[in-house]
């Protein structure tokens, strides 16, 4: 009994269930020292401009996150194309495990400056380290996703042609590991980011669909 559901949940998902649990444990441990009003949201600058009540910034990223856990595996049962997510069934697991992954590291930056004020100036360069690492993992794996209606490049021409499907979601996720690769190197440089954020995030989203629509056309 106890093989065959270590087998159902399989590593990564255990993997999950850690990140998630570690995050309650450490709200349950610094709960009663973190200062009754919290920092939630930081600018440019690393300088905190956003306030909370604790009981908002202990807990809403764990929650947050164990909504994630069990949304994941109810997806796949919603959807229409349902029996192809056993064909991307590893690369689904990579997706939801990076996912996590990037909420409990982001829950750790929170908590570390919420504690060490004096560090709010590398919140942003973290941050945007952070969603560059998330995103070379997600380009990675999603030449491998499978028609779906809940991961990948969804646009009417993807979604009716599995050709165009795959060959856009291999577009995209090259996309993906440059925009990732060049969020790394900003959060080192730390030169431009806003622009440098604007016009990464834009050609990572535009680039793709656009790429879907003349591969459909082109195939008529």
């Amino acid at each position: 009994m106890t093989n065959k559901i270590l087998k159902t949940i399989g590593i990564q998902g255990w993997v999950r269930i850690c990140i998630v649990a570690a995050m309650f444990v450490v709200g349950l441990v610094l709960y009663p020292y973190l200062p009754e009003m919290v920092p939630t949201h930081w600018g440019i600058e690393g300088e905190p401009n956003a306030w909370g009540p604790k009981i908002w910034g202990a807990w809403i990223i764990p929650l947050m996150s164990l909504a994630f856990l069990i949304l994941f595996p109810l997806l796949p049962k919603l959807d229409p194309k349902r029996e192809n997510y056993e064909h991307f069934k590893k690369s689904w697991g990579t997706i939801q495990t990076a996912l996590v992954g990037i909420l409990g590291y982001m829950y750790a930056v929170t908590m570390y400056v919420t504690f060490y004020p004096q560090y709010n100036s590398y919140v942003g360069k973290a941050v945007t380290f952070g969603i560059g690492v998330l995103f070379v993992i997600l380009g990675n794996v999603m030449g491998k996703v499978r028609q779906n209606y809940f991961v990948g490049l969804k646009t009417p021409w993807t979604l009716n042609d599995p050709e165009v499907w795959q060959k856009s979601q291999r577009f995209s996720g090259w996309m993906f590991v440059l925009a990732g690769l060049a969020f790394i190197i900003e959060s080192i440089v730390w030169i431009a980011i806003v622009p440098v954020f604007i016009m990464t995030i834009s050609l990572t989203v535009v680039a793709p669909i656009v790429y879907s629509y003349l591969l459909s056309r082109k195939k008529k």
